[in-house]
């Protein structure tokens, strides 16, 4: 037996979750999430439904080159630990936000394009001697922009396209990356920083070395100290530097460097342009009929074959979560014989049944997740509303994905998150796949299809969520 001297008595703590909290959404409302990025995945790899405007790459593409030479010069090398990894991120998040500002401030209608923040943002560059702090935002909205903000939403491109990154760790600028950022500082003309791209680690940026180091654990101070032309204009501004209204549908400028990228022969282009021509080829009238096109057309790959019949159990479940939630519009409870008996109830449930039942005819098909549709179609039993809609609360409230929109007790609907405005449906980046092949002459115009078809972006977190 060994000697009590030798026994460590101490107590221990083991930590068997992530630092930092998960962010909880409320956009996978019939927890059939992961399976419908499955399906993407199989017509639009390498891509993201917030992957969604070329001019954002290019902008990230500066953000990260330019944020790359003070990280350096603070001290920062390696990303290799996840400490090491947020404080990069330190240095690039004050340039997202800086570019929705002068977005705000340059664009009119700045509203109608992506800005991941702009409710707070705005207001923080609107008004008279605003605090620097955050940009108006609180602890929390802050840390948690890393996940919702515009880099979140495009890191995969910096990860998987060819050249963003170096052997794609979504950090460090490689050949494209710098490309893109070196066209775009050429484009700010006055807005510019006033010292050069890649000054960082020369004897011409001994300025950075100073000042960065005193501007660690401050970093957006420290951008908006610096970087004072961030809101000016110039020749061409709106064309050549801006984010792009979401119902733009142009070539960019800077077309000969992101058609590469997104459409050329490595990595998943090859699959990327051959489905978004073949879109533009279907002359569909909606998302469904292009569903099944794509199906037709690939027909030797089974899982495309089976996005049409789960495009429609999926929006079917969704038409009448819609249902319940107009239902709650005005009330903050409704009973569910109230919701049954409403007379769009019926056409609804009857959809939905259907859609279950025809799923089940193609049950066979092995795929990743597939489980949750199975689970999710046999849910549903009957199309008389008052039963369907039962088991739809019931199966949203076990299986749904992030926040629930509402729960059933004691025969009444009770709602768990703020009323929404309708919601985004389950699919498969054929919106931001298409407007990127417009916006790199791929094709000539957005398939009107899809024209309407705006997949939404994700869900802001709520208030309190964390990193």
């Amino acid at each position: 037996m060994a000697a009590e001297a030798d026994v460590d008595f101490e107590p221990r703590m083991f930590f068997t979750a992530p630092w930092e909290p998960v962010l909880v959404r409320r956009g996978d409302a019939l927890g059939l999430r992961a399976l419908a990025d499955q399906f993407a995945e199989a017509v639009a790899p390498g891509l993201s439904n917030r992957i969604r405007d070329g001019r954002w790459v290019t902008i990230l593409a500066w953000c990260l080159a330019r944020s790359q030479d003070v990280f350096h010069a603070s001290g920062g090398r390696s990303v290799a630990t996840r400490m090491e990894q947020r404080k990069r991120y330190e240095w690039l998040r004050p340039l997202e936000l800086m570019w929705v500002a002068r977005t705000i401030a340059l664009a009119a209608d700045w509203s109608s394009r992506s800005l991941a923040g702009q409710r707070s943002v705005g207001p923080w560059y609107e008004s008279d001697g605003q605090p620097t702090h955050r940009f108006g935002m609180s602890a929390d909205q802050f840390r948690s922009y890393r996940q919702t903000g515009m880099y979140g939403g495009y890191r995969l491109a910096f990860r998987k396209w060819p050249g963003m990154t170096r052997l794609g760790d979504g950090w460090t600028p490689e050949t494209a990356t710098n490309k893109l950022a070196k066209w775009l500082d050429g484009k700010l003309g006055a807005a510019r920083p006033w010292w050069p791209l890649h000054v960082g680690d020369s004897d011409e940026g001994s300025f950075l070395k100073r000042s960065a180091k005193l501007g660690s654990d401050a970093e957006h101070c420290w951008w908006l100290r610096h970087w004072d032309t961030f809101d000016q204009g110039g020749r061409d501004v709106e064309k050549n530097t801006l984010p792009r209204r979401k119902d733009e549908f142009e070539v960019l400028p800077e077309v000969d460097l992101l058609r590469p990228l997104i459409f050329g022969s490595t990595s998943s282009g090859p699959r990327r342009l051959e489905v978004a021509r073949e879109v533009a080829k279907s002359r569909a009238a909606n998302h469904i009929e292009v569903c099944a096109h794509l199906a037709k057309v690939f027909g030797g790959n089974h899982t495309i074959t089976r996005i049409p019949g789960f495009s429609r159990l999926a929006d079917a479940g969704m038409a009448a979560m819609d249902l319940m939630a107009g239902a709650l519009d005005t009330d903050t409870r409704v009973s569910l014989a109230k919701v049954a008996a409403l007379p769009s109830a019926l056409p609804v449930c009857e959809e939905l049944m259907d859609a279950a039942q025809e799923w089940h005819k193609g049950a066979d098909l092995q795929i990743r997740h597939i489980e949750t549709a199975h689970r999710f179609a046999g849910a549903i039993t009957s199309a008389r509303p008052s039963v369907c809609l039962s088991e739809l609360l019931n199966h949203h409230e076990v299986y749904g994905g992030g926040l629930r929109w509402f729960v059933l007790r004691n025969g009444r609907i009770e709602p768990r998150t703020p009323p929404r405005t309708g919601s985004s449906r389950y699919r498969f980046r054929l919106w931001s796949l298409c407007r990127l092949a417009t916006q790199c002459g791929v094709l000539r115009t957005m398939p009107p299809a899809l024209r309407d078809d705006d997949e939404a972006e994700e869900d802001e977190p709520t208030e309190g969520a964390g990193e």
